[in-house]
């Protein structure tokens, strides 16, 4: 029970911390506030709003090392807090007491970073990230946290900014999907690289839950989405999809018959992944393991490298600036070869103004007499893998499936009542199954429409399949653009 003791000519309240620990504050004029505060301090222990005194002057440092072993997170996510507690956070305070943390430091501080060089999005995560800790020690040790960001504050149209740029996520049409996917099958050799393209774009799966994709799971008209595959520090971990999102997800019949087929080619579906010494860090690493999608070696694709190498240079018609040394450059082709053309070395692109020079020496390659030079004109400039399943929403939206099988497909919950009372049913996934099916015949026949044949064997026969098909003809380039001789890319 709290009382107060008289210290020379002040008052000091004493009082048990939820600890049992004797605490006390000293410094009131009359007994009467002393009493007084210590009472409100076990009100606080009752209440659970107590703030502990001592651990207030605790330095961040101290707190952090008590915090971020007791996480329970993603590794992705784990890794990339402790980069941002690394290189950010504790080099700035990290012997700041948390009491001594106040919300003008912390928003000087993300300022400064900007100012600094970085990102504003890697200012923002730093901030995010000492935001998690210390939302943490409220309200045992601190009673707010002072790097949270309050609504309403900061620049006025930012929020109206993040969210118009939100709604104008770039997703793909069937068709500009399917040029994609052949532009990716053709960069790569490979009709796999063309059937997970194709797979993302028509079951809205995520990235790492294709990766994850294994040959059991793929059934007659349907893929079960319950695993998903990460990237951390150029190795793999197996876990459940983001948010628990384990679901079954509808295909249609086009789509099954791909899989099928791409299952049953003789490609690589055991990985190459193999156990370490030190594999007892508690990640659930890959030792190997069957799966539906690898690269020619047998390994997982790597994010940044499919990118770069693959879906940037599809969808741009560029290849990506991979450094200061290394400028972005178009895609060449032979288009004498069928539809869009056998891709060629890069070249640095031509300079409006200026004579162009075709890079000499050794290991340059030289455009023969043969050749039927042009470079891949954009097809949807910025998409990405993840863009793709916000266009299969989209296509949801269109083609007036329920809410509530969309949420199903996607692997979101559906809010309050409805979630609870709304069910999806077998017509609906029928549904579903048409509607993406109308979408892909129709998608063929526009491209069909640009040549009849293709690069690529797996859409090359389904293009031979398609009702009324012709014969193959002189390959169109209505989809390329054709430099000057002597200039890969004016």
């Amino acid at each position: 029970m709290a009382y107060a003791e008289r210290r020379g000519n002040l008052w000091r309240a004493r009082w048990r911390g939820p600890d049992g620990t004797l605490e006390s504050q000293p410094g009131f004029q009359t007994e009467k506030a002393a009493l007084k505060y210590g009472r409100d301090q076990e009100a606080a222990i009752r209440a659970h709003r107590y703030v502990d005194p001592r651990g207030a002057r605790m330095a961040l440092e101290d707190w952090v090392n008590a915090w971020f072993p007791a996480l329970d997170l993603e590794p992705s996510t784990l890794d990339s807090y402790r980069y941002l507690f690394e290189v950010f956070i504790l080099p700035k305070f990290g012997d700041h007491t948390l009491m001594s943390l106040t919300a003008e430091n912390i928003s000087r501080w993300e300022k400064g970073l900007v100012t600094a060089g970085y990102a504003t999005k890697t200012a923002s995560n730093a901030r995010g990230a000492l935001s998690a800790s210390l939302a943490d020690a409220v309200p045992r040790y601190i009673p707010l946290n002072p790097a949270a960001k309050r609504k309403g504050k900061g620049r006025k149209g930012a929020s109206r900014v993040e969210r118009v740029e939100k709604d104008a996520k770039v997703w793909a049409s069937p068709l500009q999907a399917l040029l994609i996917a052949e532009r990716a099958a053709v960069i790569t050799g490979m009709d796999a690289t063309f059937i997970a393209d194709i797979t993302i774009a028509y079951t809205g799966c995520r990235w790492s839950e294709l990766l994850a994709l294994s040959p059991e799971l793929i059934h007659a008209d349907a893929v079960d989405l319950h695993w998903k595959l990460y990237e951390l520090n150029g190795r793999f971990y197996r876990g459940r999809p983001k948010d628990g999102s384990m679901r079954t997800v509808a295909t249609p019949p086009f789509l099954n018959a791909l899989l099928q087929k791409h299952v049953a080619s003789g490609v690589p579906l055991n990985c190459a992944c193999a156990a370490r010494i030190h594999d007892n860090d508690g990640v659930p690493w890959c030792t190997g393991g069957s799966y539906a999608f690898l690269t020619r070696q047998g390994s997982h694709y790597r994010r940044s490298n499919f990118s770069e190498r693959i879906f940037r240079p599809a969808a741009d018609g560029w290849y990506p600036q991979r450094s200061p040394n290394r400028q972005r450059m178009p895609v060449l082709v032979d288009h004498g070869h069928p539809w869009p053309g056998k891709p060629l070395p890069p070249w640095p692109p031509a300079e409006a103004g200026k004579e162009f020079t075709a890079p000499q020496g050794r290991g340059r390659p030289r455009v023969t007499d043969g050749v039927r030079l042009a470079s891949w004109l954009p097809v949807l400039p910025g998409l990405t893998p993840h863009g793709q399943r916000h266009g299969y929403e989209t296509w949801l939206d269109e083609d007036g499936i329920p809410y509530v099988a969309q949420s199903q497909q996607m692997g979101h919950e559906v809010p309050g009542m409805r979630g609870i009372y709304s069910h999806v049913t077998e017509r609906m996934l029928s549904e579903i199954r048409e509607a993406l099916e109308r979408r892909w015949l129709a998608s063929l026949r526009a491209r069909a429409a640009l040549s009849p044949t293709s690069a690529v064997p797996v859409l090359n026969a389904a293009l031979m399949a398609l009702p009324g098909s012709r014969p193959a003809l002189p390959a169109r380039t209505s989809a390329h653009h054709h430099p000057r001789r002597g200039d890969p890319s004016a």
